[in-house]
């Protein structure tokens, strides 16, 4: 069930499925992503999990507010979400800029975070693929297609799908689209600067509990091997795996590999 969620006085949507189990998982999501782009995954571990996740400003349908995109306030976001739910026992699923919020408030979040899954996660390693930046910040279509293939190994599959295609150009189209782009993107372009990195890494080195890292081997974002090197130079409690013939999000390349892999890993 969608709801919302009050920080200070912006409004933001949150994911709550309670199933009456005795274990949570917790959805962070990508960078001008939201919680509704992970259904796929979290509806196959119901029977087993409650499930929450949260929309951060100006993503999904939350609301749109410039003054509170940092780093450092989505970690407070997350944190206060946790608090006000009485979270226990919780599981944090994070993707891409998700990862990097997950490893910033997991440390604080002490006991009640059981364990930490990283899918191609954003941190320092990332600015090795620096020269594909300018492709992060579409504003219509055609830039988009040019993104496509830096986030799915498969791409064709959504290059060559003309609904998907005709609903992506709609969207682009949209006026309050294009608002909500230009406080993301903004936002977007100072991720990685050294301050937001270093949060990262403490948060990383702090980690008490299992690190699940799950990576694509053709992710034109996360450079793997650098990404694998780093997380278990800073914390032995780090488990790796690689889903070959899969990109950024490596779930929708190879959805079988990566649910075994997840489901043995929870």
């Amino acid at each position: 069930m969608k709801n919302f969620f009050y920080y200070e006085d912006i409004k933001l949507e949150t994911l709550t499925i309670n199933n009456q189990k005795s274990k949570n998982i917790l959805i962070l999501h990508g960078y001008t992503s939201e919680f509704a782009f992970y259904e796929p995954i979290y509806s196959l571990l119901q029977d087993e999990y409650n499930i929450y996740g949260i929309n951060m400003p100006s993503h999904g349908q939350s609301d749109i507010s410039k003054k509170h995109m940092q780093n450092d306030i989505f970690a407070q976001i997350v944190i206060k979400f946790v608090n006000h739910l009485k979270l226990k026992n919780i599981v944090v699923i994070g993707h891409s800029m998700g990862g990097g919020v997950a490893m910033d408030v997991a440390w604080r979040l002490e006991d009640r975070v059981i364990k930490i899954v990283l899918l191609g996660p954003s941190n320092r390693t990332m600015l090795s693929y620096n020269h594909h930046w300018p492709l992060f910040f579409p504003r219509n279509v055609e830039q988009y297609k040019k993104l496509v293939p830096i986030l799915y190994y498969n791409s064709n599959l959504i290059l060559q799908d003309e609904e998907k295609i005709q609903n992506i150009a709609q969207y682009y189209a949209n006026e309050e689209v294009q608002k909500k782009l230009d406080v993301i993107y903004e936002f977007g372009k100072q991720m990685p600067l050294e301050s937001n990195q270093a949060k990262v890494d403490y948060g990383i080195k702090m980690c008490k509990v299992p690190i699940i890292l799950i990576n694509g081997d053709h992710d034109g974002i996360v450079h793997v091997k650098n990404c694998e090197r780093h997380y278990t130079s800073l914390n032995p409690n780090v488990f790796t795996f690689v889903i070959k013939n899969s990109g950024h999000c490596m779930w929708f390349d190879d959805f079988d590999t990566f649910m075994r892999i997840l489901k043995s890993q929870l």
